[in-house]
């Protein structure tokens, strides 16, 4: 369970499990043939409500726990390695001077957690200005996306973005779709207030 949530699982290494889980199953043994496989595995790994067999799929699973550490860097004032984690990456783009195979999986995974999360932003240190799911805005990226095609950089801190003001996150020039969509959101901005506390998801 432990490597599972500690890193992604190479297709390879679930397929492999898969068939022994199957083998298991369907014969008890720890090889079988497709012969002995009563149901697709398709079916079996389907939940009960759906008129599978609710056998875990492991890659699913394997992605949930993901976001659950994921979502757990989000908390970083509860969590202590959490903690130091934000301090060496920039948790809204999951960018820093930290490498490897867990941040890149973490980074893939940011835009999915984004649109599974909603987010009271607090102090905006933590959450996207454009991509996270905000109480009061919704997700900029999907609700303005004239404006959107224009931002500078898509992972930008709420934090970042109003200390600077917007103008200084867009391209020069603005189509005027994309004019009209700043002007919406100026008039959406003046409802948001940071606050001296940590964002919430």
């Amino acid at each position: 369970m432990y490597a599972m949530m500690a890193l992604e699982l190479p297709p390879g290494v679930l397929t492999a499990i898969d068939a022994l889980r199957q083998a298991y199953i369907w014969s008890g043994e720890h090889k079988t043939t497709s012969a002995a496989c009563m149901v697709a595995w398709g079916k079996v790994t389907t939940p009960k409500s759906c008129g599978g067999l609710d056998v875990r799929d492991l890659w699913a699973q394997n992605q949930c726990l993901i976001l659950k550490l994921l979502h757990r860097l989000h908390l970083a004032d509860e969590l202590s390695w959490a903690s130091w984690v934000s301090e060496h990456t920039d948790i809204p783009s999951m960018d820093g001077h930290m490498a490897g195979q867990h941040c890149d999986m973490l980074r893939e995974l940011l835009p999915m957690y984004q649109h599974l999360t909603t987010v009271d932003v607090g102090d905006g240190a933590t959450s996207s200005f454009w991509r996270d799911d905000r109480l009061q805005l919704g997700q900029l990226s999907d609700n303005l996306p004239a404006l959107f095609s224009h931002c500078s950089k898509p992972t930008t801190a709420v934090r970042t973005v109003l200390a600077d003001g917007v103008r200084a996150h867009l391209v020069p020039r603005l189509t005027r779709a994309g004019e009209e969509d700043l002007a919406k959101l100026q008039a959406l901005l003046q409802q948001t207030e940071l606050t001296d506390a940590p964002g919430t998801r």
